[in-house]
Parts: C-alpha cells; sequence; structure tokens
C-alpha cells in the first residue's frame, strides 16, 4: 500500500499510557465502568471525517510568484496583529512554489482564526508571531503534509477556547509528512503542540530547541472519576519511527490536567506496510519538562529508544515510564519529584504514583545513572510493576530482563515507601543504587523484589535515618534470588527472604546499626548464606530453615542455628558451631 492510500485513513489519536494498576491486585476499575470506554491501551475512536482535502487554497498567477524567500505582507495582511488576516495569509501562502522559504520577521503578529494548511514543502522561518486567536477549539494551527518542510524560529501561539471532548485535537504543529524539521519554534496555548500523526507512518521527525509552553489538558483534575484526559494533552507527540526529540523545553499550563510532556508511541493498529524500523529508533535527550502532566516523558510499545540527559519536573502519576517497550536506555536523566498528596489526576485508573516507571511487559531495559530527588508524596522511586493483558485479563505481565543500575534516588521530603520495587519481574538486576533517607522515619524497603523470579540485588548502598522501619532487602514469593554484596545501614532489618522456594544466595552483605541482620523467615528452598557481616543488636539471623547450607556465616549470636546440612560451619561472638549429622554442636574458641 502506497502513502497516498494509507494517509486516507482518518483515526489519529491513540491513548497515552497503558492503564496502570495497583500491587497487588494490578487491575483496577472505575466505580461504576459504565459502557465501555477506551482505556489508555485503545486508539481514542475518531469519526470518520476522511482524509483532508486535497486541494489547497486558490493559487494566485504563477506571474505574481516571488522569488524563494518570501517575507509575510502584502495586501490584507496585518503585520500587527490587530486585524485578523487569515484570508490573505492563506491566500499568500497558496501562492508560493515548492521549496520556497516564508520569513515572518522579527517583530511582525499576525493574527489569525482559521488552520493553515500548506500543501508544498514550505520552509517557515523568522522570529515573528503567528497568532491564532480562535477558530482551533477543535482543529490545528499550522498543518505540514508535504515531506520535508520545516518551521524554525516563529511563535505559534493560540489564546481561544478549545473542545475537549471534540474527535479532531487543538494542536499547534500538526506533522502528516516525513523528514520534518521543527526547530526553535515557540508553540504557546494548545492542548497539544506539536504532533506526528499516526496513520501515516510518518518517520525522520525532527523536533529541536523549542519551547512547548502551557498545554492546556483535558482531564478532571484532582478528586475527578472521569476518564477524560487520557487521549489528548500532549506537549510532543510521535508516533512511528526514526524520531529525534532534543533540546525542548515543555510545560503544562498550572491548574490543567495535561497528559504527556514528550510522547513516543508504536503505531499498534496504524501500522500499515511500516518498512525497516517500524516503532523504534527514537532519541529523546536533553529536554527540560515540567508543571503538572500526568507523565512527564512516556514510551509506549516502541523499541531501541533511548532517554537521556532529560530533567523532569512536577510530574503527578510517573515522572518517566515505558509501557509495553523493547530494548530501551533511559540514562543520565534527572527527576525531580514534587507531587502533593491531594494531586490526584486520573485517580479512576488508580496508578502508582512514582518518578520512574516500567509498565507491564517492557523488555530488555536499561535505567541506569538517573538521579531522583523526592520532595513530595511517591509509592516508590522506581517501580517495575505488572499488569494483565488487553487479550487475556487473566494474566499478570511483568518487566522482562531489566537493569536498574547505578541510580542515586534521595528522599529529602514528602514521603515514599521504597527506593526500587520490583514486581512479578523475571531477571531483574537491581545493582549499584544509592539509596538515601534524610527523613526521620524510613522506606518500607530500600530494594523490594515481589514474585520476581531469577532477580539478582547486588552491590546498592542502602542509608536509613536513625529510626527507619522496615527492610534494606526484601523478596517474598517462590522466585530465586542473589542478594549479593549490598551495604545497609541503620535500618531495623538489613535483609529479608520470606516464603522462597526456589532457593536464595546471599552472600557478602553488610548491615550496620540494624535491629536484625538476616530473616529468612518461610525459605525452604536450597540456599547458600556466606560471609555477610551483621553488626545487629538484637539477632543476626532469625528464622533460619532448613536446606540452608552456611559456608560462614559470622556474627550469628548465640541461639543454636536452625536448619543446614552435615559439614555446615559457622563462627561468631567466641563460638565454633559445626553440623554433624543433622546436629548443631559448638565449642568455645580460645
Amino acid at each position: 500500500m502506497d502513502k497516498t492510500s494509507r494517509r486516507e485513513r482518518s483515526g489519529w489519536w491513540r491513548s497515552g499510557a497503558a492503564e496502570p494498576q495497583t500491587t497487588p491486585e494490578p487491575e483496577p476499575t472505575a466505580d461504576d465502568p459504565g459502557p465501555e470506554e477506551p482505556g489508555p491501551d485503545e486508539p481514542a475512536p475518531s469519526p470518520d471525517t476522511g482524509e483532508e482535502p486535497s486541494t489547497p487554497d486558490a493559487v494566485p498567477d504563477a506571474a505574481t510568484v516571488a522569488p524563494a524567500e518570501h517575507v509575510l505582507g502584502g495586501p490584507g495582511i496585518d503585520t500587527t496583529g490587530a486585524v485578523v488576516s487569515t484570508a490573505a495569509v492563506k491566500a499568500w501562502f497558496a501562492a508560493l512554489p515548492d521549496g520556497a522559504t516564508a520569513v515572518v520577521r522579527g517583530g511582525d503578529v499576525v493574527a489569525l482564526d482559521g488552520t493553515l494548511r500548506l500543501a508544498r514543502r514550505i520552509d517557515i522561518r523568522g522570529g515573528g508571531e503567528l497568532r491564532f486567536v480562535a477558530g482551533l477549539a477543535a482543529d490545528s494551527a499550522i498543518k505540514l503534509i508535504v515531506d520535508g518542510s520545516s518551521v524554525r524560529d516563529v511563535r505559534v501561539t493560540y489564546s481561544g477556547p478549545i473542545d475537549g471532548g471534540a474527535a479532531e485535537r487543538n494542536v499547534g504543529i500538526d506533522i502528516h509528512a516525513d523528514d520534518v524539521v521543527v526547530d526553535g519554534v515557540t508553540v504557546d496555548g494548545f492542548q497539544n503542540g506539536i504532533v506526528v500523526r499516526p496513520f501515516g507512518e510518518y518517520q525522520g521527525t525532527i523536533v529541536t530547541n523549542c519551547h512547548v509552553l502551557n498545554i492546556r489538558g483535558a482531564g478532571g483534575g484532582s478528586g475527578s472519576d472521569s476518564k477524560a484526559g487520557e487521549d489528548r494533552g500532549d506537549g510532543i507527540a510521535v508516533w512511528g519511527a526514526r524520531a529525534t526529540v532534543v533540546g525542548n523545553v515543555v510545560s503544562a499550563a498550572a491548574g490543567t490536567d495535561a497528559r504527556i510532556g514528550i510522547h513516543a508511541e508504536s503505531l499498534g493498529d496504524f501500522a500499515v506496510d511500516p518498512g525497516s524500523w517500524l516503532d523504534s529508533m527514537i532519541t529523546i535527550s536533553g529536554n527540560v519538562v515540567s508543571g503538572p502532566f500526568r507523565r512527564g516523558i512516556t514510551l509506549e510499545g516502541v523499541g531501541h529508544a533511548v532517554v537521556s540527559a532529560n530533567t523532569v519536573s512536577d510530574a503527578t502519576w510517573w515522572g518517566i515510564s515505558l509501557n509495553d517497550t523493547g530494548p530501551t536506555s533511559v540514562v543520565g536523566n534527572a527527576v525531580r519529584w514534587t507531587r502533593t498528596a491531594d494531586q490526584t489526576p486520573g485517580s479512576v485508573w488508580n496508578p502508582l504514583r512514582c518518578p520512574i516507571m516500567l509498565y507491564r511487559g517492557a523488555q530488555s531495559s536499561l535505567v541506569t545513572a538517573n538521579v531522583i530527588e523526592i520532595l513530595g508524596v511517591a509509592s516508590a522511586a522506581i517501580v517495575l510493576q505488572p499488569a494483565t493483558l488487553p487479550s487475556d485479563k487473566t494474566k499478570l505481565v511483568g518487566a522482562t530482563d531489566a537493569i536498574i543500575s547505578d541510580n542515586i534516588v534521595r528522599i529529602a521530603g514528602g514521603s515514599c515507601s521504597t527506593g526500587v520495587a520490583v514486581d512479578r519481574a523475571v531477571r531483574a538486576t537491581v545493582s549499584g543504587n544509592q539509596i538515601a533517607v534524610s527523613l526521620a522515619t524510613g522506606p518500607v524497603g530500600g530494594v523490594i523484589s515481589y514474585l520476581a523470579v531469577d532477580a539478582v540485588v547486588s552491590g546498592n548502598s542502602i542509608v536509613g535515618a536513625a529510626s527507619s522501619n522496615g527492610y534494606g532487602v526484601l523478596h517474598q514469593g517462590d522466585g530465586s534470588i542473589v542478594v549479593m554484596g549490598n551495604r545497609i545501614d541503620r535500618i531495623r532489618v538489613a535483609v529479608a527472604v520470606n516464603n522462597c522456594t526456589g532457593g536464595a544466595t546471599i552472600v557478602g552483605n553488610t548491615g550496620r546499626d540494624c535491629e536484625y541482620g538476616l530473616d529468612t523467615f518461610g525459605t525452604t528452598g536450597p540456599s547458600v548464606v556466606q560471609g555477610n557481616r551483621w553488626e545487629s543488636n538484637n539477632t543476626a539471623h532469625a528464622n533460619a530453615q532448613p536446606n540452608t547450607s552456611y559456608l560462614s556465616t559470622r556474627h550469628m549470636g548465640l541461639a543454636r542455628p536452625y536448619g543446614g546440612r552435615s559439614g555446615d560451619i559457622l563462627v561468631g561472638n567466641g563460638l565454633l558451631w559445626v553440623n554433624d549429622q543433622g546436629t548443631w554442636r559448638w565449642t568455645a574458641l580460645k
């Protein structure tokens, strides 16, 4: 199918992130769901309105066409902004030849009340302003429909009303073409700032150095049980592949319920003849996203993507999220979490609110070298959360092969129960993270693994306050786990592995100023406990179980060991314990 036929598709907007769930029952529904409505995993309905008319605005006689570079002006065009000049401006653009440059001069303001649909390859540039004052309640300001078009340096603003429930959306710059460049542009006051439409499989978009400001969402805000707002309200939105979004400043208008600051999503049902790069090769780097977006930066269903060196602040659901993604790197970002307890937009979806989220089937995700400062209320700093598949509501699916490494988590205010929460993930590695609690009370868990399979928790530094309750590392469930080389200070229980039948390897950890060193309650799988250092003021190892091989464990306390195997040796507190055919015998060391 060629692109002409593909672009005749009428639907265009998918809802954003996958529907968030709570743990451990992550499939909440509204109290009264009523008729089935599109969720965040489904395309929002759009009436079959057909493609844009193929005939551009009337074209003046070719003899009137000026040279390749044109300055916007002339009869009927008021460059002071005092008079609306829509008809004259449309005719002026329609007269330009393919490949022309349209210049909006610095200091000029041109008022408009209708869409500029550019049916030729045009380069719009200049320091002036295209000020849209009305007529776009459910339409776009500028539509680029020819490959290779560009908009540079101009201001595109809107101050008119927005229809938050219309099938078509209010958009600042609306891209229906390949290889489009939007650079240095200010887009201010729209419901959606810069959007690449999903139904054309458009590729090669570059959005750089723009200011996308005061995005006005359509959600019901805190306390609302409405499902509105999950299909619109994005600063920059890209569907498809080979997109670059670099160096932009994106903000949501205060007091509004916007959806996503920067959003990259797979084509999904809109994919037809996708070529070699379906839903992949997307770079989001060096952007600043702030204001009350539900999600600061979200990738959904894409792969081979990079999210790096961005700064995200003030999100109310997730700062950065990966939803059902393929191989993706989230590297070197700074997330500032300021959400207060009464900020509950989208509460009908009951999301776990946190700075970084890996949702449902995220695969091969690398989350490394990020800095997270928590100043507000969060469920956890980094969450790997399972959810049911849209096609099978009985099966929970979690992240696979995720690496969460070398991140810095600073819980400096508000409340946050957990540093890293790993729920039902497969082969997750949590390594080298710094989790610091500066509050009087600490987290429930520095790292919590719940029903995870083959997890590795290694080399993390988890520091609580003097009265921190809970666990440094906690694993619950059947799956096997390796807990190695972690340092846990000033938390009640350093390491706990509970009800684990898959076996635990607990080696080389240090717990300092903890009430309990190790708790292996109900852990019946073949396990190894070796070379740990527990500086506890109560019991070094509580609830020791059978089938645990104590190769060399220090500071075991004075209680007789329980379980183990013949030949196991324990040394601690001046005593030497030897397991002789299942019986522990001791002698004092001199």
